[in-house]
């Protein structure tokens, strides 16, 4: 199944790259996490990340010519269409780099390349807190102030990736070590600033004869950065929250022209949690307000990221969707393509069942067509068969792998007629298949061991609930279970369809079944052991067909 994508999030301190897939979302497989030794040049990291790339492939089977894609998520400037690295902020080196060239290489798959903020921009957007709105300004205060920009519904994007760098803007002359340039908005409210500048604090408190609560407390003046100060704040510490008021102010007022400039619905505010959003979100408000035109902060509202500690395997899974052209929202395959990649994803995994195609596509579409035209479809086995038939069931009577909701008919008069007893019910009730597990009527089965035979309980329940159209499946891992058979064999004098599940030669059961899927096993365990996927496959498909796009 093609429908597997790779993300590499690129940093000067680390590096992540993350195994996904893509349906309705992106839903995370694994991940692998390294430190990026930038004392050692490109050519290691890079060797890094295939590597790790490669290894969650293997770890969870998966072929490379299951890949979609690969995305890559780091700082800029770059040339995002012939996908080169120009240079990037902490990674010397790092200069005319065709990175998506030389992965596209490797790996054989089309690869991306998008600046870290624009592509958390879009997660944010379409995933996010960000969702719904047609204008976001997505500012990254991690290392700096990062910015990714969407305007009229898109994601603004500039010949090298840097387009609205509000980091750089200048608050004063000189600033913060290590900002560039000098006194620059990221200096000041990005991650390393805000450190600095509780240091900066600290040591001039301390010169001026002044301790702070935390000095005199043992913690050392290096030490002293804004998690720190963020504890005692949190305590009313007047010193430590006066550090935080100025520090939102400054944000505040460099968020200002932003807004003036772009009009966005709302600011996304990227590792806020991290940096201590309820201690500067005040003052930061208030200075914004202040700032802005009347008419335009009226509505405007502050959010933090929703991503989290995820935004960076997030944002490099988005570059490579966003590659391809699909938008993780609301990509959803059509219910035919759904069921085909769940059919070949059974034969990807499980390469010995491969003899049992075309008895798996003959029954997954047996199974469709029974439900669709308004029949039922019911269970016997024994044992672990027995199991197995209360575990189909139960995927099909509610939601196995889609979301079900009700028809909005049925919805409105389920609510209608719980609103007194349990309003949330009509939300909570799923679409269900219609499917009778015939192991399961202990009182019925009992009687019918004592008064008529053994063999005969789940025979006799089908004279009750069989009808024309109707569907037995007959789980036997010999084939030869006389229940089982007998069944098989009146389910066919009342004109139902049936299909059984076997192992070995399939024993009688086989040539009583319209339809047998035999799995090559001999020993009972591993006869179930091969069941499982199938049914969970058939299962799957059968939803997919009814409730799929």
């Amino acid at each position: 199944m093609k429908n597997r994508w790779i993300g590499m999030d690129i940093g000067a301190t680390a590096c992540a790259v993350t195994l996904a897939e893509i349906d309705r979302g992106i839903h995370i497989m694994d991940e692998a996490r390294f430190d990026t030794d930038i004392s050692r040049g490109f050519d290691h990291t890079f060797h890094h990340l295939c590597r790790a790339a490669q290894d969650l492939l293997e770890n969870k089977h998966i072929a490379r010519e299951a890949l979609s894609a690969i995305g890559v998520s780091c700082g800029g400037p770059f040339h995002a269409q012939r996908g080169m690295i120009l240079c990037s902020p902490g990674l010397p080196g790092w200069e005319h780099v065709p990175i998506t060239e030389m992965l596209t290489e490797h790996f054989g798959v089309p690869s991306f390349l998008q600046n870290k903020a624009d592509a958390c921009a879009l997660v944010e957007w379409k995933m996010g807190a960000g969702r719904g709105t047609e204008s976001m300004i997505y500012l990254d205060l991690d290392t700096g102030m990062d910015t990714g920009i969407i305007a009229g519904g898109r994601l603004l994007n500039s010949l090298t990736g840097t387009e609205g760098e509000a980091g750089r803007v200048s608050l004063k002359e000189g600033g913060s070590i290590g900002s560039s340039p000098a006194g620059c908005f990221g200096g000041f409210t990005g991650e390393n600033g805000m450190k600095r500048q509780a240091v900066d604090i600290t040591r001039r408190m301390i010169a001026d004869g002044r301790e702070p609560a935390w000095i005199r407390d043992g913690i050392c003046p290096e030490d002293a950065d804004e998690n720190v100060l963020a504890a005692y704040a949190r305590k009313g510490d007047v010193d430590a929250k006066t550090f935080f008021g100025r520090v939102g102010e400054r944000l505040g007022r460099r968020l200002a022209p932003l807004v003036d400039a772009f009009n966005p619905e709302i600011i996304v505010i990227g590792s806020i949690d991290g940096r201590c959003q309820d201690l500067l979100a005040e003052r930061m408000l208030l200075a914004m307000r202040r700032e802005t035109a009347s008419y335009i902060r009226k509505d405007l509202r502050v959010l933090p990221a929703e991503a989290g500690e995820k935004a960076g395997c997030l944002a490099s899974l988005m570059t490579a969707a966003a590659g391809r052209g699909i938008d993780p929202a609301n990509f959803r395959k059509n219910a035919e393509e759904e069921a085909e990649a769940l059919f070949e994803d059974l034969f990807e995994r499980y390469q010995a069942l491969e003899v049992c195609r075309q008895a798996v596509r003959q029954a997954a579409d047996e199974m469709a067509e029974c439900f669709r035209r308004g029949h039922k479809l019911l269970l016997i086995g024994n044992g672990g068969s027995c199991a197995d038939c209360g575990h189909i069931a139960g995927e099909l009577m509610k939601g196995f792998l889609l979301k079900r909701p009700l028809e909005p008919e049925v919805k409105s008069a389920v609510e209608k007629h719980t609103a007194d007893i349990m309003p949330e019910a009509a939300g909570l009730l799923q679409q269900g298949l219609p499917v009778i597990d015939l192991t399961q009527h202990t009182a019925l089965n009992t009687a019918v061991q004592n008064d008529q035979s053994p063999l005969l309980a789940a025979a006799q329940q089908l004279m009750a609930y069989g009808r024309r159209g109707d569907l037995l499946i007959a789980i036997s891992t010999s084939g030869n279970s006389n229940n089982a058979l007998i069944a098989a064999a009146v389910a066919r004098a009342l004109g139902m369809k049936t299909i059984g599940l076997t192992g070995g030669a399939g024993g009688r059961l086989k040539t009583l079944c319209d339809i047998a899927i035999t799995v090559p096993a001999e020993q009972t365990a591993q006869v179930q052991e091969m069941h499982l996927p199938v049914y969970h496959t058939l299962c799957a498909m059968t939803e997919a067909s009814l409730f799929g796009g």
